[in-house]
Formats: structure tokens, sequence, C-alpha cells
């Protein structure tokens, strides 16, 4: 089996280099067939479903998308903090596997723990943030605000919460904490992003051994991970 992983692209549109680079990606995917494409979340700069806009300068990686589906991939999308509430155009689009929060699969014979990571230890004040944008309230908001008003609003937050490398690596050590906890129960694989920090670690714990794994932010440096025969390999595509 052959798993590929990505996470944090921050896409903005089709000028955007990290998107022009992700299209070929997905294309050369195609062509390789990998049996999975696993996204961690965070693949757009600001997407939500509950308004039911498709923004246009996203269409190039929908596209992209849908080839690598006809191609065989099955795609399973972890909702991230900047791209949520997906389920009913990427299941309908793309028959894609959509967890909101984080998912428990069995991939290879491994227990496999998934998630963007952004709930790992967070804050009271960031957990009300993150349930007031899923929520009926923001619902309504978006439909009285105009999409394009709603996309300027989303870059301007999206500066104001930059992610710097003393955060992220504060990040990085609850992420590694997290995961032990979930190998403790059971659990034999735990896959996080947000950070943007590649990673793949063996950890130890009295009952257990499993590993954290992490496959960076492709906004950075094109970062990805793939996990075949039962190894994962940190990759960087350019």
């Amino acid at each position: 089996m052959r798993i590929v992983f990505i996470a944090d692209a921050h896409l903005r549109g089709v000028d955007d280099e990290n998107q022009i680079k992700l299209v070929k990606f997905l294309s050369w995917l195609a062509d390789s067939r990998p049996d999975k494409l696993v996204i961690l979340g965070d693949l757009f700069e600001f997407w939500t479903g509950l308004n039911g806009v498709i923004y246009s300068h996203y269409l190039p990686v929908l596209n992209g998308f849908e080839q690598l589906r006809k191609a065989g991939t099955e795609i399973i999308y972890l909702e991230g903090n900047h791209d949520f509430s997906l389920g009913g155009f990427f299941t309908g689009f793309l028959g894609a596997r959509v967890y909101r929060d984080s998912a428990t699969v069995e991939l290879d014979g491994k227990r496999f723990y998934l998630a963007h990571g952004d709930m790992v230890d967070p804050s009271p004040g960031y957990s009300l943030w993150r349930g007031f944008l899923r929520s009926p309230i923001f619902r309504f908001i978006l439909t009285v605000v105009h999409p394009s008003i709603m996309w300027k609003m989303a870059l301007m937050l999206s500066e104001r919460g930059k992610l710097y490398p003393e955060r992220a690596s504060a990040i990085e050590r609850r992420h590694r904490e997290f995961a032990k906890r979930r190998i403790m129960n059971g659990y034999d694989v735990v896959v996080l992003a947000h950070s943007h920090i590649q990673r793949v670690e063996p950890l130890s714990t009295d009952t257990k051994k499993g590993i954290y794994a992490n496959p960076g932010g492709w906004r950075e440096e094109g970062h990805y991970m793939v996990y075949e025969d039962g190894e994962f390999i940190l990759k960087k595509y350019s």
C-alpha cells in the first residue's frame, strides 16, 4: 500500500506559486497512482462549505483532485482551522472521506490516528473561536456578506495568525506528547500536521511502541510524506 500525506499548503489563488506547484504534483500523482491521498487540513488559506461557494481561484486544484480520483486514488480529507465544513462538496464531487476533527482508520494492518492537530491542547479562547466558525451564527453571516469580502477578511486574519518558529516548535512538542498518549491508548501510528515541521519519530511507552509522523508544510518547500512497505519517508517536491 502506498499512501501520500500532504498538509498546510495555505493556497491563495491561481497566481500562488504553491498552488501552481501543487497542481503539477497532483498530475504527477495521478500518473503514479498511489492508493490513497491523505490531506491533513489547511490545504486552502480559506474555504468553508457553509455558504456553498466554490472559489474559482481553486478550480485548478479541484481539477487535479478529480484527475487523481479518476486514476483510482482515494482521497481522505481531515479538516483544518482554515478549511472546514467541506463534507457536502468533497464527498459529492470527489467521493472523498471527510472528517471534521480526527479519524481512526485501519491502514496496512495498523491502527492510524489522523488529525490536522490544531485541537491538540488548545486554549479555551481558540476552542470558542473554532466552534463559532462552524456555528449557525457564522453560517448566517456568510449568507449576508459577499464571498469576496469574506475572502479579504480571511486573509487579514491569516496574516495576524502567522506561525512563527518558536510557536511552531511549541506546537510540535505538544504533538509529540499527544502522540505518546494516543499510542498508550492502542494506536500504532499518529499522523498530525499544523506545525509545518516534518518529522517521523518512533515513540515508546511502558506498554507499546508506535510512530509519530508529520508531513510538514507544503507551503514552505513542497513538503509531503509517503507511507509505503511499512515505512514513512519525508519528501520534498521540486
